[in-house]
């Protein structure tokens, strides 16, 4: 049987390079942040959202969620992830961006289920490590508070701190075939493009997941703190 597990959805960030709130940016008729917390409300109980001290959030009818104060201001989603890790109802979250409007429920889940044993798991994409669509146990919460205490907001250093496994592209790619989970909104192009590959499907809180689109179509992975098998432990 599969381990219980919250969502944590880090929707902090200022969308610099989009010229807007990612959380509030609008793809196929709803904010980014709904996408992202229709497929988290497949997987899970408990979805925790992450946002700024000043950050109003569009409520979505039909999926509760709680909200986690980042209060570090302008950290990254480390800062995100340490606010919020303290408040999950489960020992184990899986933390995912709001601005990946394709993410896959089923994708969610294994990542979750790939943390069995170790304190992170992580998918490794095009050789760098992917923590936005990552599980962590609330365990890594103070290597994260002490990690940015020292000036180190990167979340890839959690990493030496404790036990984890980094899942492969092979294994990624038998549930998400085109990868398409890890689509991220950076730029006003990408928003547009994802726009395309949302075009015709019913904005509502039943919708399971956006259609499959040809890959060409998809804005590029941001090599971002974002990206299964080997295991690395420490």
């Amino acid at each position: 049987m599969s381990e219980a597990c919250s969502v944590i959805i880090l929707a902090g960030g200022f969308g610099r390079r989009l010229g807007r709130d990612k959380a509030t940016a609008m793809a196929g008729g709803r904010p980014l942040l709904h996408w992202s917390a229709i497929a988290a409300s497949r997987v899970t109980d408990d979805i925790v959202v992450a946002r700024r001290p000043d950050q109003q959030l569009p409520p979505l009818d039909g999926v509760e969620w709680r909200q986690a104060v980042d209060d570090r201001h302008d950290r990254g989603p480390l800062a995100g992830l340490e606010a919020s890790l303290p408040l999950i109802r489960h020992d184990l979250a899986v933390a995912v961006a709001c601005d990946m409007p394709l993410l896959r429920p089923e994708l969610l889940r294994a990542v979750a289920d790939a943390c069995s044993g170790v304190e992170i798991a992580m998918p490794y994409l095009d050789g760098v490590a992917q923590p936005l669509l990552a599980a962590y146990r609330g365990s890594v919460a103070p290597h994260a508070a002490r990690l940015l205490d020292d000036g180190d907001g990167r979340v890839r250093a959690l990493l030496p701190l404790v036990r984890h496994r980094l899942l492969g592209e092979a294994d990624l790619r038998r549930i998400d075939p085109e990868l398409e989970s890890f689509t991220n909104v950076n730029r006003p192009e990408d928003l547009a493009q994802v726009e395309v590959a949302l075009a015709g499907l019913l904005a509502d809180s039943d919708c399971r997941r956006p259609p499959s689109v040809p890959t060409g179509q998809l804005p590029p992975r941001g090599k971002r703190e974002n990206g299964v098998a080997h295991e690395a432990s420490t």
